[in-house]
């Protein structure tokens, strides 16, 4: 039984339905509804997850994330590559009225504009802020040779993944250094 068969059987399941909404908590947050706190098992960036086996053809069963798996209870099944984004910003928040659908991009739009989790904020950063604003120039501008890096190169250069680069570069990361590259090159 594939994932999907294995998530859809679980969601047809009433009783499995009940047990997993037992473990959700109704809590004020910042939108006009509650957040519905996931109480269970949490992951390192603080998301829910849960372990399931039950219905699943594999004997270890799998993890799936809180707020997805109540999202598909509630909306139905969402393909792997389509990311939710909470808008009330709550990691524990399991609510689907809270949620909207969105690609990868929309996910690290809707972390810039938050502005959560940015750059020398984020702990798990590998930039600096000299290295990323040093990316911006090399990318925008050149260097000394007035020669273009490219993604790759900077990926490389700076030893960090090519997405990494690309959300620097586009601005949905660093997103104050990035509005002040663009302001410091709007004013010469």
């Amino acid at each position: 039984m594939p994932k999907r068969a294995h998530i859809e059987a679980l969601v047809a399941d009433e009783e499995w339905t009940d047990a997993f909404m037992g473990k959700i908590e109704p809590n004020d947050g910042p939108l006009a509804t509650p957040c519905w706190e996931w109480q269970g098992g949490l992951d390192r960036a603080g998301y829910g997850r849960i372990h399931v086996k039950k219905h699943c053809e594999k004997k270890s069963g799998r993890n799936f994330f809180s707020h997805r798996m109540c999202y598909m209870i509630h909306r139905g099944y969402i393909e792997p590559e389509e990311f939710i984004l909470h808008q009330c910003h709550n990691r524990l928040c399991c609510n689907p009225d809270h949620h909207k659908l969105g690609d990868h991009n929309d996910n690290m739009d809707d972390l810039a504009k938050s502005g959560r989790v940015a750059g020398a904020n984020n702990h798990n950063s590998k930039l600096s802020e000299e290295d990323a604003w040093e990316i911006l120039v090399l990318y925008y501008e050149g260097d000394a040779d007035s020669v273009l890096w490219t993604v790759k190169e900077l990926s490389t250069e700076f030893s960090v993944g090519r997405g990494t680069v690309t959300d620097l570069i586009y601005g949905r990361t660093w997103k104050s250094l990035y509005d002040e590259f663009w302001g410091e090159e709007d004013s010469k």
